[in-house]
């Protein structure tokens, strides 16, 4: 294989989300300038194996392996790519056809070896082009910790602080790999890696000049209990802050690890009890509503 098509390798881990790959795999096969795509099986047991058996399309290599979490499942995804470049997706997200070719443009025209776009949640195909307009026309000029990954740059910007779906170079990612100890929830598994590289002296950029786009949400991946989930977050959030607190700090984005870790436990706490509030709420109301139905039957009551 010759010119682009033989440098970029896309690297998708999946874990029990068959359905998530129904809607967005095609797009995967439609991208310019794929050549391989490594779907990285981190032990599925809803049919996902013998659906990748199915396909027949050779650029497609499975890796199965026992459930061992997303950050692992990266690494081996990465370990078994041949490509110069990797495109590192997720299955929940549908990526458009001059993806790849874009952040790779991106990439040599920065002279950087890390390159992410926003990534847009939206109700469906049809709203991404207003999606897009929507996020350049409040495009901001400065990206930090806490900035949502659907704002947009005003220009191609040099930060470490990307949403999980990007193109890197493979000996990159090979010399920095994903931390495998953030588990469970694999919380803050893409920043630390990010991070990571620019304490390296590698250069991370994010551009306006294209998107990914989640259409919806699917069972398996990760989730879990909501509980479990918000332990597993506090718990890699630590791990995170105290890895790279002096960076953080260096940039302005944090003042200390300890009081970092505070505010995020009290902002997830403030969620967790926003969300049971709300579902209470809407409990009590349709409780009102069926017993309002049932006043207004003849003989009820």
């Amino acid at each position: 294989m010759t010119g682009t098509s033989a440098q970029i390798s896309v690297v998708l881990p999946t874990h029990n989300r068959l359905a998530a790959l129904h809607e967005n795999f095609g797009s995967l096969l439609d991208l310019a300038g794929v050549w391989e795509i490594v779907v990285v099986d981190d032990g599925s047991s809803d049919g996902t194996r013998e659906w990748l058996g199915g396909l027949d399309d050779p650029r497609v290599h499975p890796v199965h392996q026992t459930q061992r979490g997303s950050p692992a499942a990266r690494n081996a995804g990465v370990a078994a790519a041949g490509g110069e470049w990797i495109l590192m997706t997720e299955d929940d997200c549908w990526l458009p056809p001059d993806f790849a070719l874009t952040l790779l443009e991106v990439a040599r025209a920065q002279e950087a070896q890390i390159v992410s776009a926003p990534w847009l949640p939206v109700g469906g195909r049809e709203e991404m082009v207003a999606a897009l307009e929507r996020g350049r026309r409040d495009a901001r000029p400065r990206i930090g910790l806490r900035t949502h990954p659907s704002v947009f740059p005003e220009n191609d910007l040099e930060t470490p602080f990307l949403n999980g779906i990007v193109l890197a170079r493979r000996d990159v990612l090979l010399a920095i790999r994903y931390d495998e100890s953030l588990r469970g929830t694999a919380w803050r598994e893409e920043t630390s890696l990010f991070l990571t590289a620019t304490e390296r002296g590698f250069r991370c950029v994010l551009t306006p000049r294209t998107a990914s786009f989640q259409l919806g949400q699917w069972d398996g991946g990760q989730r879990r209990g909501r509980l479990s989930y918000e332990a597993w977050a506090v718990r890699n959030n630590w791990r995170f802050l105290r890895r790279h607190a002096s960076s953080l700090r260096r940039m302005g984005e944090i003042r200390s690890p300890f009081a970092a870790q505070a505010r995020f436990v009290g902002d997830r706490l403030i969620a967790v009890l926003s969300g049971y509030a709300r579902a209470r709420c809407s409990d009590v109301l349709d409780r009102i509503r069926r017993s309002r139905v049932r006043s207004n039957i003849p003989g009820a009551g």
